[in-house]
């Protein structure tokens, strides 16, 4: 079972974040040729109606440029309170992650940083802020949310084989994708891979038809919950800006959860450049 429980987050972090109706997540930002310029994730902010209450839904991936990391550190300065997303047991802090709980994932995530020579999220926020709040499930907790629920390592395993059976049955040429290989191959473009999959990263599709209902698993669901729980605690206790830093996956159902359970309405959206994709352009 712990095997699938990294398996699961592993799969969980593809940070697959843009949906039909709602708020925009992740987006890669284009020139006025439509060249690649950067993969950009959203602050998404959210106010409680006739008080002095935000919440900010800052948006994370695990890998990223080193500045995109420092410009949340320094954001992170602001807010009353970030709760953030880290399977560990109670009380743990950044510098005591288990390296067996984490190996799959870590070891995966550190490879790819090396390959797209990107930074790693847990080398560069500063998780001993005196304003951070652990607001997620322990490994005992998540391991228990998924066995009540039927999920496992083999359930995802065929959710992800029929999605790409079915990706092959809408589009079995591949023409969706055209647009994209003519950014990869452009001579402006840095990085094909890291331009492919940055991409991949803001279609909606995968996502959905991987975890199924987010609101109703584990990995999203259960999270994105205690995330609320935590959150409404902080309420309680007189934080009036709080910010809560997870996945980019897990944003639409968590939008969803501070429409309706705690009668939020959506007021902005800043962007933040989290892949930089041709370095010879200032982004504006």
């Amino acid at each position: 079972m712990r095997r699938s429980i990294h398996i699961a987050l592993l799969l969980a972090q593809l940070p697959i974040a843009a949906w039909a109706d709602g708020t925009q997540f992740a987006r890669v930002a284009e020139d006025p040729a439509r060249q690649p310029l950067a993969l950009q994730l959203a602050i998404a902010s959210y106010i409680l109606p006739g008080s002095d209450i935000q919440v900010d839904l800052v948006s994370a991936i695990h890998i990223g440029d080193q500045e995109y990391y420092a410009e949340l550190n320094e954001r992170f300065e602001d807010y009353d309170a970030t709760l953030y997303e880290l399977i560990a047991p109670k009380n743990a802090v950044h510098s005591e992650r288990d390296p067996e709980n984490q190996g799959v994932i870590s070891s995966t995530q550190i490879a790819m940083k090396d390959l797209l020579q990107l930074s790693f999220q847990l080398d560069e926020i500063d998780y001993g802020a005196a304003n951070f709040v652990h607001a997620d499930l322990t490994p005992t907790e998540l391991s228990a949310s998924m066995d009540e629920r039927g999920e496992s390592l083999y359930v995802y395993f065929w959710r992800l084989f029929y999605a790409s059976f079915a990706e092959y049955a809408r589009d079995p040429l591949g023409l969706s994708n055209l647009g994209l290989f003519s950014a990869m191959l452009s001579k402006d473009s840095d990085n094909a891979f890291k331009v492919m999959l940055a991409y991949e990263m803001t279609d909606l599709k995968q996502h959905s038809e991987l975890f199924g209902e987010d609101a109703d698993s584990a990995v999203i669901g259960a999270r994105n919950q205690r995330a609320i729980d935590v959150l409404q605690e902080r309420l309680s206790a007189g934080d009036k800006h709080i910010a809560i830093f997870y996945g980019v996956a897990h944003m639409p159902d968590l939008e969803d959860r501070l429409l309706e359970q705690l009668g939020l309405e959506y007021l902005d959206t800043a962007w933040v450049d989290a892949w930089r994709l041709d370095s010879r352009v200032d982004i504006e």
